[in-house]
This record gives C-alpha cells, sequence and structure tokens, in this order.
C-alpha cells in the first residue's frame, strides 16, 4: 500500500522528469553544428572540397587524395606539407561547439616522426593526418619569423610512438598551438574514435573559456621523413563532427 501510494504520489513528477530528460537528450543529439561526412563523398576531391569553401594549400594536392569506400584517403608518396583549409568569415564563426568527434585512421605511420624531447629541442614533428581547430582570430606569434603568426589552436594527431594523456609542442607556434595524440595505440588499418569535450580542453591547456571556432584544418607533414612501400605515409578520415 505505501509503495503504491508513493508510486501515485510522485508519478506525474516521474513523468515530467522522463519527458525533460528525452527532450535534453534530443536536443543535444540534434545540435551537429558542422560535419564532414566523406560516405557520400565522390568525384574529384578538390572540387568536392571547393563547394564546401574549403581551399587546397601547400603540397596538399599532390598527396593522392581521393574517395574510397566512404573516406578520404590520403597517400603522400614525396616528403612534403599538405594542408586542406576552411577559415570562416566573421558573420560564419562557429560559437557553442563543445565537443568533436572523429572517426579516422592510418595504414601506414611516416618513418621518422618524433614527437618526444623538451620543447626548446627542435624535433621532427611529422603525422599521417591531423586535424586542427582554431580559436578567436587574434594571432599569436610564431616564434619564427618564416612561420605565419596563427590564433590558438589545437591539433589532433593519431600517432605510432606517441602517448594519448601527454601535451605535445611543436617546433613553432608553441604559444597558442597544443597537439594532443588520440587515442594513439599506434595501430594500423583500424579505424579510431576521438571524442573530445573542447571547452574542457581548450581551458585545460589555454587557462580561458574557450573562443568562437574561426577555423578548421586537415593536415598532413611527412617532410624529412623515409619512404616505404613507395609513399611516405598513408590515412584515412570518415567523419567529423562538432556539435
Amino acid at each position: 500500500m505505501l509503495r503504491t501510494s508513493l508510486i501515485r504520489r510522485f508519478q506525474p513528477k516521474i513523468i515530467i522528469a522522463l519527458y525533460g530528460f528525452l527532450f535534453i537528450t534530443f536536443s543535444v543529439q540534434a545540435e551537429t553544428i558542422y560535419e564532414l561526412d566523406f560516405s557520400v563523398a565522390s568525384g574529384d576531391v578538390k572540387k568536392w572540397f571547393e563547394t564546401i569553401h574549403w581551399e587546397f594549400r601547400e603540397d596538399i594536392a599532390e598527396m593522392n587524395l581521393r574517395f574510397e569506400e566512404g573516406k578520404l584517403v590520403i597517400e603522400p608518396t614525396q616528403d612534403e606539407l599538405g594542408v586542406l583549409m576552411r577559415e570562416f568569415d566573421k558573420k560564419d564563426y562557429l560559437h557553442g561547439v563543445t565537443k568533436l568527434r572523429i572517426e579516422w585512421g592510418v595504414d601506414q605511420y611516416p618513418p621518422g616522426a618524433d614527437w618526444s624531447g623538451p620543447k626548446d629541442k627542435s624535433r621532427n614533428t611529422r603525422e599521417a593526418i591531423s586535424f586542427m581547430v582554431f580559436f578567436g582570430d587574434t594571432k599569436l606569434n610564431s616564434g619564427f619569423f618564416f612561420a605565419p603568426n596563427l590564433p590558438y589552436f589545437i591539433s589532433f594527431f593519431l600517432g605510432k610512438d606517441e602517448k594519448p594523456d601527454q601535451v605535445y609542442f611543436g617546433n613553432y607556434w608553441q604559444k597558442g598551438g597544443r597537439y594532443l595524440c588520440i587515442p594513439c595505440d599506434g595501430s594500423t588499418g583500424k579505424t579510431f574514435v576521438t571524442e573530445i569535450d573542447l571547452s574542457a580542453k581548450f581551458f585545460e591547456l589555454f587557462g580561458k573559456q574557450q573562443l568562437p571556432i574561426t577555423a578548421l584544418g586537415i593536415a598532413v607533414d611527412v617532410q624529412k621523413t623515409e619512404k616505404v612501400n613507395g609513399r611516405h605515409s598513408k590515412a584515412f578520415i570518415k567523419r567529423v563532427e562538432l556539435f
């Protein structure tokens, strides 16, 4: 009797709470702010990116980009740097992004890449693939005359010998740039899912509230690495979601 009376007493509140939970869950799932989905991509890679306002920079056009089995494949045969870049106009800055999700993987890591050692030591900081998120529009000193100044950024990459719990620095952009290898178990031919709480990570790395996202980039850097199997690396990316 007591249990029945309690259920009757709190039943309206329970129902309201359940509706609230379902509404919140649906809202979170529905709030995809930006997405790259290569499962439906086909045709000429450069034209595909140009239609969504991404640019080819450096030597990315020479890295054998192709759409294959629902993914973007990047397979450089020369020791070069390539970047795909999307810079947003101020009216299109991405506000309110809290999480990032990437589905991607590596079939061959660039032999000779080395992120180890102190940040004041010059290292061969290379990667088969990385996804870069830029925050704000204030450009910070790169630390090198020939390297352009850039806003705050976090670069997520997949590495063979790096550690998932370590914050890495590049040789340049040490004031505003941080590199994270997540999940980073060094496997090949496997699809990884990288999920990050961007707002919390930005505060952890830079000690301030997250700024709006002003640019995105997909980068490959295999300079000064060895060629194996006729290539320096091979990586793929299936989907990117910001929500």
